[in-house]
């Protein structure tokens, strides 16, 4: 299967022979011509690599950057840009770049930078982590323990199931019949609102102010997402 790669930069005469390219190279390839077009195609098409300008007019590369990161996604991130100052590729570096490649650009090069940062992001998934973060909240995947703020606390095992599904994968939406699948079992035969009391019981052990819940949020229709 083709690798997708999200190719972002608002320079018409640019983009399109970039993505034409790519996938003359075997990658499939979409597109955005701004930051915030961008962080929509992110969210929809789930790509594996994304090559992103830093110079856009309504959110800055390094924005999108910033907020990819913020989301704890690692997503390989290649900033192809006009900057070539040591400050600014120091920054994009610090703020979660895997490379950094400035135009005018070989195409050779590009090439075996995209294939190198594929390579080590396989390699990176491999390995699982011991523990995951989201925010404040800090799970210790082979010894069960969960930090909120620095401080431990307690949950049962469903519960812990539950927030540990969330945190690995913290973009997705579940409903409750996903939960049930995930954190029961497919031979669960009880009612889906004991999904929506663990949910409860969550949120008075997790949030701020559990009436108005800012880690696991209500998406009316859909279920349930970890964050904004």
């Amino acid at each position: 299967m083709a690798y997708k790669i999200l190719l972002v930069d608002d320079e018409v005469n640019l983009i399109d022979p970039m993505a034409y390219s790519l996938k003359e190279n075997g990658f499939e390839v979409c597109t955005a011509y701004n930051g915030v077009e961008a962080l929509g195609m992110y969210e929809r098409e789930e790509p594996d690599i994304i090559l992103l300008d830093w110079s856009m007019p309504d959110l800055a590369g390094i924005d999108v950057l910033k907020k990819i990161r913020s989301s704890q996604n690692f997503i390989p991130v290649i900033m192809v840009t006009g900057k070539s100052a040591k400050e600014e590729i120091v920054e994009g570096l610090e703020n979660g770049a895997d490379d950094y490649v400035t135009k005018p650009f070989n195409w050779d090069e590009l090439i075996a930078r995209i294939n190198s940062a594929l390579r080590r992001s396989q390699q990176t998934s491999a390995a699982k982590p011991k523990r995951i973060r989201f925010g404040d909240i800090i799970i210790d995947l082979l010894s069960h323990r969960i930090w909120l703020k620095d401080k431990e606390i307690n949950l049962s095992p469903r519960e812990f199931s539950m927030l540990r599904l969330f945190m690995e994968n913290p973009k997705r939406i579940y409903s409750r019949d996903d939960l049930i699948e995930k954190v029961w079992g497919l031979d669960f035969e009880g009612d889906t609102k004991t999904v929506d009391v663990h949910i409860c019981w969550l949120r008075q052990k997790l949030e701020q102010d559990a009436n108005h819940p800012k880690i696991i949020q209500t998406v009316r229709g859909f279920g349930y997402k970890l964050g904004s």
